[in-house]
């Protein structure tokens, strides 16, 4: 049943899609969201303490916006006769689609992988915590072993003194080992904040396990390529994202992350009335980059792929999908943060005026409105950033 414009994912793609969908449609076709359950998980913000509050509650939302949800997770379709084939054995119909799905880790090719933690989802960020739970009231003088020096390994080892220690933890005992086979830390982040990292993991006593290869990993110790094993009171894999199992489903061509390799209007061009959103998404983002698997990207390849979904199945012309503006903003944890413009990452704010800026972004930016009217919320949902304003 269903038919209309039917969104795969409650992600922050996902749920921006739906919204601009609903805006351009306005009343002339049903929009649905279809998703494992209707919260929000603040990603982003998963090496945080309290990871069981950063969830957010999409239903009140999406009936203020007249969206329909479904409580399901898809794992096959037909693109012929429009069918997507759910979990429960449901199918639901579509007359455009909407696949944002997301991404998942990548864990090491390596025995034992699967028995070490990660902050992926909110899921895996509470088992995690509650180990640190664990280590903060039973182990003295613990080693947490961070494998993974990108992004999300550099907040997590910077922040996870501060977590044992809202655990009742002596946060100063704790030894924190970040591993990567990478030479450097923050390698697809360039040279330009590697200074501001680098100090900031030398002012938590962060060790650095560079260059290394790992051959087996467990819940309590990562074996190395050079015959040493580093025993540790819980193993954390901070290893990069590829595009959930869901869009090997889509025919036409991928990139080496799994991500839909799209058109200009986002569009699958071997599935007709398919668009693709987010971190499933390959797409261009109009200087010859590739979107990043990131919130800043994801926020707005939805609401060009929920706009584009509506405007082709009314007859409209597509907009073209550009995001030119790159930023990043990394926390540092007590060293405050970082901030960079473009992509070649020129430094732009340190310190605590780069933290407030992060913490700004972390708890106001990315998030949907608590309360709005249907008019305000839909107005948010615009693929003009200067229109994106909070009601």
């Amino acid at each position: 049943m269903t038919g209309g414009i039917l969104v795969l994912g409650g992600g922050f793609s996902g749920f921006w899609a739906a919204m601009a969908a609903r805006r351009m449609a306005g009343e002339l076709t049903p929009v649905t969201l279809v998703s494992r359950d209707p919260v929000l998980q603040m990603r982003p913000r998963l090496y945080e303490t309290r990871p069981e509050t950063l969830g957010v509650d999409l239903r009140p939302l999406l009936t203020i916006a007249g969206i329909g949800f479904v409580t399901d997770e898809a794992n096959g379709i037909e693109t012929r006769s429009r069918r997507v084939g759910l979990a429960s054995g449901r199918e639901l119909s579509y007359e455009r689609l909407v696949v944002a799905t997301g991404s998942v880790l990548r864990r090491p090719a390596v025995p034992g992988a699967r028995f070490a933690h990660s902050i992926d989802n909110q899921a895996d960020a509470i088992a995690f915590d509650r180990r640190l739970a664990q280590i903060a009231q039973a182990i003295i003088a613990p080693t947490i072993a961070v494998v993974g020096a990108g992004f999300t390994g550099i907040e997590l080892a910077l922040e996870l003194r501060d977590r044992l220690a809202a655990h009742g933890g002596d946060p100063e005992g704790l030894r924190i080992v970040m591993i990567d086979r990478a030479p450097v830390v923050g390698s697809e982040l360039g040279a330009g904040p590697r200074g501001e990292i680098e100090a900031a993991l030398a002012a938590a006593r962060v060790e650095l396990r560079l260059g290394a290869a790992i051959t087996a990993l467990a819940a309590d110790h990562v074996a190395f390529a050079d015959g040493a094993v580093l025993a540790a009171a819980a193993v954390v894999l901070t290893t990069g994202m590829a595009a959930a199992d869901f869009t090997r489903h889509i025919p036409g061509e991928h990139d080496d992350l799994g991500r839909i390799v799209v058109d200009s209007g986002l569009r699958a061009p071997a599935a007709p009335g398919v668009f693709v959103a987010g971190d499933a998404a390959a797409a261009d983002t109009g200087d010859g980059h590739l979107a990043l698997q990131s919130c800043q990207h994801a926020l707005q390849l939805g609401r060009f792929a929920g706009e584009n979904a509506a405007r082709d199945l009314l007859g409209m012309p597509l907009i073209t999908y550009r995001q030119l503006r790159y930023v990043t903003h990394l926390d540092l944890g007590r060293w405050g943060a970082v901030s960079t413009n473009g992509w070649e990452r020129a430094v732009r704010l340190t310190g605590q005026e780069a933290k407030a800026l992060k913490r700004r972004i972390n708890t106001e930016v990315i998030y949907p409105p608590g309360t709005a009217s249907r008019a305000g919320l839909l107005a948010m949902s615009s693929t003009d950033p200067a229109e994106q304003r909070r009601p």
